[in-house]
């Protein structure tokens, strides 16, 4: 009690203007004690502030809360979301061809020539890539055994200038298809550059389930050492189909 009471006195001394010094003297004790006591009093005073202060904020902001209307508590209220937008190169320089499937009966194909192979073709027939002829063949390869000059059937697609992708349309449901991308030569054949993986459309009725389950089975036994359809391929296979 009398600790309490001798911080309180030096409390108001100090309010009058009294030094510690001059404190001490009045109160009978050292300088030392002095100081030390005001400073721990100061230290108290401030965080009690410290602690009303808080309170009072958090009083505020739930009373701000409770009278907002359930649109203003959108936690988007007033904010704009930040949208970052990438923009893919316009070639990685990698010769690739893929094919998606978009629905039973179309197809999505998109490549991408590096620039050395267009050298080489520029070189082999003696013209700029841009004046070349670029086109798609695509080949129906269900449930077969696919060298790359056989198919059930096939379709060439000449290509506009300056693509990259192409929805090859009017296929078959439930069939698999396989494309290459190339150029045509001054002879109007068709000069191959890359080829693409194989790519099944989905199937559109119940009776087209199982339809390559006898060979999946010979494969997945052992009893063929690949699967029926896997094709071959060598890059510029056309000089092999003219042997």
């Amino acid at each position: 009690m009398e600790v309490v009471i001798l911080i309180e006195k030096i409390a108001e001394l100090r309010e009058k203007g009294y030094s510690f010094r001059k404190i001490a003297q009045e109160l009978g004790t050292t300088v030392g004690k002095v100081q030390y006591r005001y400073h721990k009093y100061k230290e108290q005073v401030l965080s009690q502030h410290q602690v009303e202060t808080t309170v009072g904020q958090n009083n505020d902001l739930h009373a701000k809360k409770e009278s907002q209307s359930p649109q203003d508590k959108s936690p988007d209220h007033g904010e704009t979301p930040m949208i970052t937008y990438y923009e893919p190169p316009s070639t990685y320089d990698k010769d690739s061809l893929v094919l998606l499937p978009k629905s039973p009966f179309i197809l999505h194909a998109f490549w991408d020539i590096q620039l050395s192979t267009q050298q080489m073709v520029e070189h082999q027939f003696r013209k700029p890539w841009s004046s070349l002829k670029k086109q798609l063949k695509i080949y129906d390869i269900t449930a077969m055994h696919f060298d790359g000059h056989h198919a059930h059937r096939s379709d060439t697609i000449t290509l506009p200038e300056m693509t990259n992708n192409w929805y090859i349309s009017e296929l078959e449901p439930n069939r698999t298809y396989l494309a290459d991308y190339g150029v045509e030569t001054d002879e109007g054949n068709f000069f191959s550059l890359i080829r693409s993986n194989a790519m099944d459309t989905s199937r559109i009725k119940k009776s087209e389930r199982g339809l390559y389950s006898e060979a999946v089975y010979k494969w997945k036994t052992g009893q063929a050492k690949e699967p029926e359809w896997l094709e071959h391929f060598s890059t510029y296979s056309f000089y092999e189909s003219i042997k």
